[in-house]
């Protein structure tokens, strides 16, 4: 274990940038985040996480200027030194629920604010200070972090909360936000959720996220599905360090890996150290499935179920101290898991009923009236991984023995505890329209909007996760989650819900059924190439969408699944099959000739002689300027009068090119 207190490498890496020391303490970054990569990889960084290093330190004082720098396709350090919600008032039926009434005039229910997304994008720094009147580092209040296929990102000294977040009374507790006059359901509640599959999960990536003195919280919830994920990771994102945070009064903390088949080879190399773990009254400390995690020095009182290791997960549980809890670490459900055995640094159970025993390295005090030895030794598999296996040159800067650790983590975990905005700044720099109005304009991951919700500043082709979809409004949207079991049908009664089978599920809703002369059960939702998608075997099975507004000719149905040359979709008016309107075409135009126009209900089933995989169905509707006879010119120099263009693929462009189109203020120009 000596080998991982290697804090003099910092000076040899150029990590002194962030260096900070208090209390004899180095609290720089360190872990995996501190890791550049291997060479060659797409997870390589230079240098380690740096955030914003290089970019323009700024200040952020209301939730536009924060979601404009955070999303902007430049490097920024941005400082936030007092709470920040969109201040846009709306009334649900209780701060537990979050159902929004349906007269918003004040009337009825209790005052909230609509909720929001900030879409992260690479190379950001965002650091908290304290405010001296209350003494609490920047409180941000229902606003999900998002980061998509991003890299390089750090967060510090911020609290994070989803309270009072407005949903509606139906669909999947999606956070609903106030965008140009309207309700917009906007994503999962998550305060912060990294993942990694905007085009392909097996494909995508990201790396290199430092959070750190953070607080997490919500609590006060109606059921345990009010709220998501405090930080959840998943997908094949590499290089992270969550360190010194506070997670508290909460259901479902942490999710890495979101399902059975989220475990992609050598995905989710993460270091999680002096993290205090407070009345978690649910699970997922965090729940890991595949990827390698050092759960080091961190502190589990009043808690439910804790650190869970899933499918292909491997662990090393180093020095942590587990209070009052549960089951602290339940190490039996198909991961691997290693013990610290150097003495004073392997894991202690302080009034803890469910244990681990028969294992060196493991300590118990304050014996509960009985003991659930569930995890002897011979009932799950003992693993030998640490973390220099993967980094020869791993540090951590303090490696506190277990017994210190409730006193350590008391004192530092969490925001507020030591000051940090200083190793990135000499002075706070005073709020500016002009680094404001930039940041509007060099938007890349999604559009921001104002104090009203109105946009402010877009990327051409829309947003990524957002309700438009290129110049067309998004209908319906279905993607397939990979955290669920198979469903089946097992008679031509049936009518099962796909709405806990959805990571979305948007515009409508979703069941399959079974034709009163099919001959058997069937699986309507099956694996395929470690993949979940909607399986339709026979004709006999579909798949009911009920859309909440009718389709109309020009309307676009996409698809994807398993592959162009065998992914064949009858879309039917009712569920009679027929191929009168079956397509290969990933993207069919309703024609005017559809039996489709005018309905809200599309029934789908296979039209092929094999097994159909669908992994997501998408319906949207091309706006009325994006013809082409809407095309307008520009000259050469139209970029001098101070309207910002972009190509096709959201690149601010400066001089446009003869022959070619660009987006500028919403309309389409070809030079």
């Amino acid at each position: 274990m000596k080998k991982l207190l290697l804090s003099a490498l910092c000076l040899l890496m150029g990590l002194t940038a962030s260096a900070q020391t208090i209390d004899g303490r180095n609290f720089s970054i360190d872990g995996f985040a501190a890791y550049a990569g291997t060479p060659g990889t797409n997870h390589y960084l230079a240098g380690g996480t740096t955030g914003g290093a290089g970019g323009k330190v700024v200040k952020a004082d209301n939730f536009s200027q924060l979601q404009a720098y955070l999303q902007s396709s430049e490097p920024y350090i941005i400082f936030v030194d007092h709470d920040i919600t969109t201040g846009i008032p709306c009334y649900v039926e209780s701060l537990s629920t979050g159902y929004l009434c349906a007269n918003q005039n004040g009337e009825d229910g209790v005052e909230s604010t609509y909720g929001e997304r900030i879409m992260v994008a690479s190379n950001k720094t965002l650091i908290g200070i304290v405010d001296p009147a209350t003494g609490k580092a920047p409180l941000i209040s229902r606003i999900t972090f998002v980061m998509q296929c991003q890299s390089n990102v750090i967060i510090r000294n911020c609290r994070f909360t989803m309270v009072g977040v407005p949903i509606l009374k139906v669909g999947e507790n999606k956070i609903v936000a106030w965008r140009d006059g309207a309700q917009k359901e906007v994503g999962d509640p998550d305060c912060i959720g990294i993942q990694a599959d905007a085009n392909s999960a097996k494909k995508d990536f990201g790396s290199h996220i430092w959070i750190d003195h953070c607080e997490f919280f919500n609590g006060d919830a109606a059921n345990k599905d009010r709220y998501d994920g405090l930080v959840d990771c998943k997908n094949n994102i590499q290089w992270l360090t969550i360190s010194y945070n506070l997670f508290h009064d909460h259901d479902k903390a942490c999710l890495w890996g979101k399902g059975d088949s989220d475990v992609f080879d050598g995905c989710r190399t993460i270091s999680a150290h002096h993290n205090y773990f407070k009345n978690i009254q649910g699970s997922r400390l965090p729940l890991q499935r595949g990827g390698h995690v050092h759960y080091m020095n961190n502190y589990q009182e009043d808690c439910q179920d804790g650190w869970d290791l899933r499918s292909q997960s491997v662990g090393y549980a180093d020095a942590c101290y587990f209070k009052n809890g549960k089951a602290p670490v339940l190490p039996d459900g198909g991961g691997v898991v290693n013990i610290n055995k150097e003495t004073g640094y392997g894991i202690i159970y302080d009034n803890c009923r469910r244990v681990i025993t028969g294992h060196e390295g493991v300590s118990y005090v304050n014996a509960p009236a009985r003991y659930d030895a569930e995890f002897d030794a011979a009932s799950y598999v003992k693993g030998t991984w640490v973390p220099t296996d993967t980094w020869s040159d791993y540090f951590i800067n303090s490696h506190d023995k277990a017994a210190d650790v409730p006193a350590v983590c008391e004192k530092y975990s969490g925001a507020g505890k030591i000051v940090v905005w200083t190793a990135y700044a000499d002075a706070v720099p005073a709020v500016s329209q002009e680094d404001f109005n930039h940041a509007c304009e060099t938007q890349l991951t999604a559009s921001c909007y104002d104090a009203e919700g109105n946009k402010i500043g877009g990327v051409a082709g829309g947003d990524s996760e957002g309700d438009v979809s290129g110049n067309s409004t998004l209908l319906f949207k279905l993607q397939v989650s990979s955290s669920a079991s198979d469903l089946s049908i097992s008679k031509s009664t049936d009518a099962k819900d796909l709405q806990n089978y959805c990571s979305t599920l948007t515009g409508g809703s979703a069941t399959v059924g079974l034709r009163a002369d099919a001959s058997s059960a069937q699986k309507v939702v099956g694996k395929d190439n470690n993949q979940r998608h909607i399986r339709t075997p026979k004709n006999d099975v579909y798949v009911h969408l009920t859309l909440e507004e009718a389709l109309a000719v020009g309307d676009v149905i996409s698809f994807t699944g398993n592959g162009a040359s065998n992914l064949e979709i009858c879309l039917m008016a009712d569920n009679t099959y027929s191929a009168t309107e079956a397509t290969t075409n990933h993207s069919y135009a309703i024609p005017s000739t559809s039996a489709l126009v005018g309905k809200k209900d599309l029934y789908i089933s296979r039209a092929t002689a094999s097994n159909t995989y669908i992994e997501s169905i998408t319906i949207v509707r091309p706006d009325s300027d994006d013809d082409m006879t809407g095309i307008q010119s520009v000259s050469h120099d139209k970029h001098i009068q101070g309207d910002i263009m972009y190509d096709l693929m959201g690149r601010r462009i400066t001089a446009p090119v003869k022959g070619q189109m660009y987006i500028m203020n919403g309309k389409k120009l070809i030079r």
